[in-house]
């Protein structure tokens, strides 16, 4: 009679191999979103690979990926992919392409039900060993994957580990503010606590899709081994920005302040919104237009200022079709000064909005995957700054946001 040798749960020993390192289920939607994302926004041939589920969050863009040229295949228990069910609590995200790999492992088996134990490799060989484990336990051929699709970056042990050390830090950061945020709010009803971690999140997201894109200008100029001095540095200051700012509104949280507003002269505040938000417009054929001279100044709380003008630029990029190919396409900022007050114009060509009336209510997003809160989170900082956003004019040709801010002396 022929012997059966029954599967082990290998990929509990790979995060067990990374000391069990906690993150919070929030963080680790987020870490699978920024996985996903770029490949589901820019489909170029690859392959996904999963096993999430609870898959809350991130369904939108898995459904997305069942539609592009990008394969996909599940590994839940339900979907027959596996030889034996023994993987249990433990989950995984694998994708993979001829630019980057990404491989998170997460077990769900831990004291606190908000936690899971995690394991996680960037762009590094050692994807191979918790590939294999995966090929051992399905019929589909795994090891063609990791033949085709080799990231041509070299392995750079040194950027994987500041990257597992920007998330385990800032999850840590995340974990204490909430802490902090329950305990002097816990006066407040729940929903007002729950709607504020989500703003909350919003915006750490943002700043972090900023790291995430800038790291990526890095990455490509250290693999052509073509450093330029002023690029490299400018990409670094601003990822260092982006992680203070996501610091302070954490720790705004935490100690429940509202604002910290001081006079800042606004061409200060434009060019660092500016050096934060170029980076939406890489690649993409969009001329970002500056028109910023004034030395006027305006009461503002720094973080939160920049952190609308990130929203509407942003919003303005993703604005864009992926099929738009057209010369002329543009994002602008525009400062001007009316009588006692200052107006930051942020204006695109990208098309007209629909539904217009509702862009500032909770939840309402025209983005597949989009939250519904970049905007109403922008105009709220705003009025806190005793200013006013608003919508000026949108249609075919363009679209313009204003915020207008009185001056100070």
């Amino acid at each position: 009679m022929k012997k059966i040798v029954r599967q082990q749960n290998y990929l509990k020993e790979l995060i067990e191999s990374q000391n069990n390192q906690v993150l919070s289920k929030s963080a680790l939607k987020c870490i699978i979103r920024s996985a996903l994302e770029p490949l589901v926004d820019n489909p170029e041939e690859g392959v996904v690979l999963h096993r999430i589920n609870d898959k809350s969050g991130v369904i939108s863009l898995i459904k997305r990926l069942e539609f592009s040229s990008v394969g996909s295949y599940d590994f839940t228990d339900e979907s027959e992919n596996l030889k034996e069910k023994v993987w249990a609590n433990t989950e995984f995200l694998c994708v993979l392409t001829h630019r980057f790999a990404v491989i998170i492992i997460w077990d769900n088996k831990t004291d606190n039900p908000n936690f899971v134990r995690y394991y996680t490799i960037y762009n590094s060989r050692m994807q191979n060993e918790a590939l294999d484990i995966i090929d051992r336990n399905t019929d589909i051929n795994i090891k063609e994957f990791q033949e085709r699709f080799k990231p041509d970056r070299r392995d750079n042990p040194l950027l994987n580990l500041s990257l597992r050390k920007l998330i385990e830090n800032l999850d840590e950061a995340t974990k204490d503010a909430v802490l902090g945020f329950a305990q002097v709010q816990s006066e407040k009803e729940e929903e007002e606590i729950s709607q504020n971690l989500r703003e909350i999140g919003h915006e750490i997201r943002n700043q972090l899709s900023i790291c995430d894109l800038y790291t990526e200008i890095v990455r490509k100029t250290i693999a052509k081994s073509e450093l330029k001095d002023d690029a490299v540095m400018n990409s670094l200051n601003s990822l260092s920005r982006a992680v203070k700012m996501a610091g302070n509104t954490l720790l705004a949280l935490k100690t429940a302040d509202k604002n910290s507003i001081k006079p800042y002269k606004v061409k200060d505040l434009i060019k660092s919104a500016e050096n934060l938000t170029k980076v939406y417009c890489e690649g993409k054929n969009i001329e970002y237009i500056i028109e910023n001279d004034l030395n006027s100044k305006i009461p503002v709380d720094e973080n939160k200022f920049i952190s609308a003008i990130i929203n509407l630029v942003k919003n303005a990029s993703e604005a864009f079709d992926i099929n738009d190919v057209r010369e002329g396409k543009y994002i602008k900022i525009k400062t001007e000064e009316e009588e006692d007050f200052v107006l930051i114009k942020v204006s695109n060509n990208a098309g007209k909005i629909e539904e217009p009336e509702k862009i500032f209510n909770n939840g309402f997003t025209t983005k597949s995957g989009g939250s519904g809160l970049g905007l109403r989170i922008s105009r709220k900082s705003i009025e806190e700054m005793y200013g006013k956003l608003y919508l000026n004019h949108t249609g075919d040709d363009y679209t313009e946001f204003v915020i207008q801010i009185g001056t100070v002396k």
